[in-house]
């Protein structure tokens, strides 16, 4: 009987703070919570991270926890985690799309650098801060688009991204770290109305930049941020705008009236489709039919539910498909 009760308390105090090995997923419960430590390199196609295990919920990622797992596909994380640390997907190079929890506050340093295959990102109204290469090298990238409650974008944030064509900076965001956007196939940036800090180099070497957008005032040396862009790009300020000239470095700067503040649609896109009960649907953009990103994500309850695109228009179609995920 002795022997019995000392096996049985071993095993509780394993499940209160020890690691334990699931498939794939490496668990570690303490404290009542649960964190993922570890991802086996042999775990393929998508995977959904459960909210709990062993009736414990699941609240953070650490570091390092997916990385170089090369045959993920796709991840998606639910409510329940709160802190994914930094390199966790790193060198994830198979992984096309990610789907975030709402209730992550920082994308931390490394997590996704070197996903050369991920083509959209949709990050949570929680999210507040970006962190350095939090998106580095992410070479496949087209669409990311930005929470309004991001209020830091760091060091070289999307450094490289050669795919990623355009870029709405939030009003809420007061600082854009150096280089952050360096090496970007950007055409179009829309910088929000708070942002008094742009980083050395934070746009340097877009060649295809075309417009930069400022719905707010210009703070010194800003346009040092986009000196190597191409000499046809054209600066658009609002009307009463601070800090600007007729030039905007070698750009010519034309005065509009106040640009919309939420950069939306004029008119925008609805889609209604009948959903099946429990259902997880996809809301995949494309202005060519060629290459998709991913832009929302519903779930379905059994009738018609809505999905609305609010997003700043940039081209003169735009195409819209659905994805269940079985």
């Amino acid at each position: 009987m002795k022997i019995f009760l000392v096996s049985l308390f071993a095993s509780a105090l394993m499940l209160l703070i020890g690691e334990v090995h699931g498939d794939p997923l490496t668990y570690k419960v303490a404290g009542g919570k649960v964190s993922i430590v570890h991802c086996d390199k042999k775990a393929s196609g998508e995977l959904v991270i459960p909210s709990s295990y062993a009736e414990k919920p699941v609240t953070s990622i650490e570091r390092n926890a997916f990385n170089s797992c090369s045959r993920l596909t796709a991840v998606r994380i639910p409510d329940s985690v709160t802190r994914i640390g930094d390199r966790a997907f790193r060198y994830c190079s198979q992984l096309t799309s990610v789907t975030i929890g709402n209730s992550v506050t920082s994308i931390e340093g490394w997590t996704f650098d070197y996903c050369g295959n991920l083509t959209s990102v949709i990050l949570p109204e929680s999210v507040t801060s970006i962190g350095k290469k939090a998106f580095a090298h992410c070479s496949g990238l087209t669409s990311v688009i930005l929470p309004e409650n991001v209020t830091r974008i760091g060091d070289l944030a999307f450094y490289d991204c050669t795919e990623l064509m355009s870029v709405t900076i939030p009003d809420n965001v007061t600082s854009i770290g150096s280089r952050a956007f360096e090496y970007c196939g950007l055409k179009s940036v829309v910088i929000g109305d708070s942002v008094t800090s742009i980083g050395w180099n934070a746009f340097v070497y877009c060649s295809r930049l075309e417009s930069i957008t400022f719905r707010g005032n210009a703070a010194k040396h800003f346009e040092q941020r986009f000196s190597t862009a191409s000499d046809l790009v054209k600066v658009f300020i609002n009307r009463g705008a601070t800090g600007f000239s007729t030039t905007f470095g070698k750009f010519p700067v034309i005065i509009q009236e106040k640009i919309n503040t939420f950069s939306k649609f004029a008119a925008p896109f609805s889609l209604n489709f009948e959903s099946k009960p429990g259902s997880t649907y996809l809301i995949e953009s494309s202005h060519d039919l060629k290459k998709w990103g991913v832009i929302g994500e519903v779930q379905g309850n059994g009738s018609s539910v809505e999905f609305t695109d609010w997003r700043e228009a940039l081209f003169q179609r735009q195409y819209y498909r659905l994805k269940l995920l079985e």
